[in-house]
């Protein structure tokens, strides 16, 4: 190619610079969204926004079950009530590791691969749990007709993402919150790099029909509130628990107080009245969830995920350690 017609292509090379631009500027911020360069990405935790008072796809429940029956049996029990409250349907999940990817340890210090009986074996013991599980869900579901058991082979905590993007609940067990349970590292994923909502079922199963929001103000719990807000409907009665000390002690980073709450649920139609408390935070939340009869408390997941572990707040933690008590529903 000849120099002479080098700069009509860089010409030409610049009017397709010049078209491109015109797709890449900076979109002014779109209320109601985050925007990540461009691109807006996700509904904004602004309380200014009643959001849609109907929901116009139907919402689904994904119970996350393992091989510990007990577990099991609580938190199915759990969301079969919230299902059925809000007249939804339910799907149990049950995500089993590949067994080839599976390894033992042998009684050296090394560690080696399955081999091909070992597999078989991994294999029928997953099979028989699966069938011990669907079982138990047939059983507690009754004559439930909008209920469906799945089980996957596959990466747990993959899946669990995935169930929870399209589920207006993803209840796990009570004790996934703690790191030796089978689906700690699916909780962990979930609520924490996916920051996508979930729910710790309670103890016992709903009955009196009251949430309790814990309220300060916060980005984590306005999140979370705006991420549960389709739960909100299958309660009664909404209550509003603050600390006036806690929301000071973030006066930089509130959203909203109170009021603000209360103005944005009542747009929803939803009614809520505010109690005040004072001195430790997760003792408080649980206090008044026990005198109100509250069957779940909806509050932001303080903390950080480290090595494999999450590392949870001071208020977090002392929620998180209750083994009996109202559902929670977090959000980070």
């Amino acid at each position: 190619m000849t120099a002479s017609h080098q700069p009509k292509k860089r010409k030409k090379w610049l009017r397709k610079a010049s078209h491109y631009r015109q797709f890449t500027k900076p979109a002014p911020h779109r209320a109601g969204f985050f925007v990540y360069g461009n691109l807006p990405i996700g509904p904004a935790l602004s309380l200014t926004d009643p959001g849609p008072k109907t929901v116009e796809a139907q919402m689904t429940i994904t119970c996350l079950v393992s091989s510990d029956a007990a577990c099991d049996q609580n938190a199915l029990s759990y969301a079969i009530s919230l299902a059925q409250r809000l007249d939804v349907p339910l799907t149990a999940l049950a995500v089993y590791p590949e067994p080839a990817n599976v390894m033992l340890y042998a009684t050296t210090p090394y560690m080696i691969g399955t081999d091909g009986g070992a597999i078989n074996a991994i294999r029928n013991a997953q099979d028989k749990l699966k069938a011990e599980c669907e079982a138990a869900f047939r059983t507690l579901c009754g004559d439930m007709s909008q209920a469906t058991f799945k089980s996957i082979i596959g990466q747990p905590a993959r899946f669990a993402s995935d169930a929870a993007v399209l589920s207006e609940a993803a209840v796990f067990p009570r004790t996934a919150a703690q790191g030796t349970h089978i689906l700690s590292d699916s909780f962990e994923r979930v609520l924490m790099n996916a920051r996508l909502p979930v729910v710790l079922a309670g103890e016992p199963a709903m009955k009196t029909g009251s949430v309790l929001i814990a309220w300060d103000g916060s980005g984590q719990v306005s999140r979370s509130v705006r991420l549960h807000a389709g739960l909100l409907s299958a309660f009664d009665r909404v209550i509003i628990a603050t600390n006036p000390d806690d929301v000071k002690a973030i006066e930089g980073e509130v959203a909203a107080g109170p009021s603000g709450l209360a103005d944005w649920l009542s747009r929803r139609d939803l009614n809520s009245e505010t109690v005040t408390f004072d001195g430790p935070i997760s003792a408080g939340l649980l206090e008044i969830a026990e005198t109100t009869g509250c069957e779940m408390i909806i509050a932001g997941a303080y903390g950080s995920s480290r090595a494999g572990e999450i590392l949870f707040g001071g208020a977090s933690r002392g929620l998180l350690q209750t083994e009996r008590g109202p559902a929670l529903a977090l959000a980070h």
